[in-house]
């Protein structure tokens, strides 16, 4: 299904502040309003430290609260997609998974891992990989042979990068700017999603490489913001812009038309037109996730026990008669 989607602009706006210079409270009043300043910055930039290394082009994110997911029926999914197996193709660390939480930005695959990683621990598993170490700015990295595999960048004891050897040098190379840094919209979008959601996703639009790993549905679309949590059951809530009312619509109608064929678990979707948007929301208890999920007993089949075979006809031997021996059948009454 495609769409057209018109442009989308995003104005801006700044505040000024005047401080009257013959205030006898000059001081007073010019540290409250730094104090605001600085407030209402960290207020607008309220993710974590460590989002920084995102490129400001960042076209989608997919947050992982892992410390969550771990426990849940998605983790398997999850784990196997992130894998040298997977479609992301990340190094099989084990202290990967000691992550709380896992930052993924495209379309030059960054992921940022938040959690515990002592070096001497990373150093040995990166080792027993093959990765070879080296240093850039100080930060040391451990590069992956052979340009289609990712490499590894230990910046602390509780931040890795994975990622391309340029794409971690590129992200290395940003967070140590002092000025001009710039920051994706996304990040901020991304934080208020990461307050209520497991996992969650945004992105400027759709289809995207990086959001299809997760989505596998075909659909053009403007921003797209979701996720879902799953510690009490099954909650999803989302919803994307396709430009126009009669292009949300026309999405809303290929979506329900899709919900029958959908896994059993998600065909409880609500689709819910609003403007040019189109929201998505679900939610299944705790009770009716466990039945869903619980694997189906064999079906027993009645046991129909096979009639006797026929009897054998009997016959009587003679020997020792002038003309021969003979056999006389006898009949089974």
């Amino acid at each position: 299904m495609s769409s057209r989607v018109r442009d989308l602009k995003h104005g801006k706006f700044s505040l000024v502040l005047i401080v009257p210079a013959s205030s006898s409270d000059d001081f007073t009043v010019s540290a409250f309003l730094l104090l605001l300043v600085t407030a209402s910055l960290a207020f607008g930039q309220s993710f974590p430290r460590s989002w920084t290394y995102v490129a400001p082009d960042a076209t989608a994110l997919v947050g992982i609260e892992w410390q969550h997911l771990r426990d849940s029926f998605l983790a398997d999914a999850v784990t196997s997609e992130l894998s040298s197996r997977g479609r992301l193709g990340f190094p099989d660390l084990p202290c990967l998974w000691n992550s709380r939480e896992i930052l993924l930005a495209g379309p030059d695959l960054l992921a940022v891992a938040t959690g515990s990683f002592p070096p001497a621990t990373v150093a040995s598993q990166s080792a027993s990989l093959g990765l070879q170490p080296m240093d850039y700015d100080g930060v040391r990295l451990w590069i992956a042979r052979g340009k289609d595999r990712r490499s590894l960048a230990q910046v602390n004891e509780t931040l890795l990068l994975l990622g391309y050897k340029e794409t971690l040098e590129a992200a290395i190379d940003r967070s140590l700017l002092t000025t001009g840094r710039q920051m994706s919209p996304l990040l901020a979008r991304g934080a208020r999603l990461a307050t209520n959601f497991d996992m969650w996703i945004s992105a400027n639009a759709l289809p995207d490489p990086l959001v299809s790993v997760f989505i596998p549905v075909e659909l053009e679309t403007a921003d797209f913001d979701g996720g879902l949590a799953t510690r009490n059951g099954l909650v999803l809530d989302a919803h994307y812009s396709m430009g126009t009312p009669e292009g949300a619509s026309q999405s809303a109608d290929y979506f329900r038309q899709a919900i029958p064929d959908f896994h059993p678990l998600m065909r409880g979707m609500n689709v819910i037109e609003d403007g040019e948007l189109v929201r998505l929301k679900l939610q299944v208890s705790a009770q009716e996730l466990a039945d869903q999920l619980r694997p189906s007993e064999p079906t027993k089949t009645a046991t129909v026990e096979a009639p006797p075979p026929p009897a054998k006809p009997r016959t009587v031997h003679i020997v020792g008669l002038d003309d021969g021996p003979r056999e006389i059948p006898l009949t089974v009454h």
